[in-house]
């Protein structure tokens, strides 16, 4: 009896196969800046602004300026609300060194330039200023003026530092600068999520991280690298103007087994570096065998006795 041969889904086998090389692997290409459309020019910031530029080029930092007025709430001074010339709330507090120089030196009916150093709730995600400083030019020519009673108050000090107004910096009254790593990055939502290093008071204190939320919608790969962003205040979220990446962070993670070379891995000898040729190897102990298994005898066969 003959039976139908009917054609298989599996190719012939070819004994040119198994020795013919495998073709490469072809990995995706690691994003590079230059490679992405490019980005509104940064803000070019002076010594003599009240937001100097970076130090050094991984200098984590997270400060901004609010125009507006400090409303302090009744139970205490230090804790209230900055209400913005744009008519945004925005929670605030007072840091401790700025304290006596807002109640004795400051007339807080009228707005200021705040320097702040921002934070996000972690409830609704909103805008948080710690006030660590003004800008006020006014202000520096009445302290210099307030050591002699019989001036005449309108004549100014002989020597008055020279302090732009913001109007003459070209800054924005809600611009703010944040720098540090990017932890998370959505396009749909247009959040971007960066990690600010706090370096401590003291030695014996670990270093501090905060979060900062961005708003903005950037075609450049941002996660895992430090970042430069411009950004401005609208109502309570921060909008990023522009951007400049500065250096990657995390390092290539190295692949598992990496310590054994390929196709090694069946060989019962430990890998030594070429560094560690001269050096004595430890000797290898061999595993105790597993003792063999006692045979035990049936108990013997109860026979009925005869009925």
């Amino acid at each position: 009896m003959s039976f139908a041969q009917f054609p298989s889904n599996q190719p012939p086998s070819h004994p040119e196969a198994a020795t013919r090389p495998a073709k490469p692997i072809k990995r995706p290409k690691r994003p590079d800046p230059s490679d992405y459309p490019p980005l509104p020019p940064m803000l070019q910031l002076t010594g003599n602004t009240p937001i100097p530029p970076a130090s050094e080029p991984l200098q984590y930092r997270a400060i901004g300026l609010i125009l507006g007025k400090y409303v302090p709430s009744i139970e205490e001074f230090n804790q209230g609300i900055m209400l913005a010339d744009d008519g945004t709330e925005i929670d605030a507090v007072i840091l401790g060194r700025i304290m006596s120089l807002i109640k004795n030196h400051l007339d807080l009916e009228q707005s200021h330039l705040w320097v702040v150093y921002p934070r996000i709730r972690k409830e609704d995600n909103k805008l948080h200023a710690q006030i660590m400083g003004i800008w006020d030019p006014q202000l520096v020519i009445k302290q210099l003026d307030g050591s002699s009673d019989d001036r005449d108050p309108n004549e100014l000090p002989s020597e008055v530092p020279t302090i732009p107004s913001i109007e003459t910096l070209g800054i924005p009254d809600s611009y703010f600068s944040i720098r540090g790593e990017v932890i998370y990055q959505s396009r749909e939502t247009k959040e971007i999520f960066v990690k600010i290093r706090q370096a401590p008071k003291k030695k014996t204190e670990e270093e501090r991280y905060f979060k900062i939320r961005l708003v903005g919608d950037l075609a450049q790969k941002l996660v895992g690298n430090f970042w430069d962003f411009d950004v401005i205040r609208v109502n309570n979220d921060l909008e990023i103007r522009s951007a400049q990446f500065v250096a990657p962070l995390r390092a290539k993670l190295p692949r598992k087994g990496g310590s054994r070379p390929p196709g090694d891995f069946g060989s019962k000898t430990p890998f030594r570096r070429p560094w560690e040729e001269n050096e004595p190897m430890a000797a290898t102990v061999d595993k105790p065998k597993p003792a063999a298994p006692i045979k035990r005898s049936l108990p013997p066969k109860l026979e009925l006795p005869d009925a």
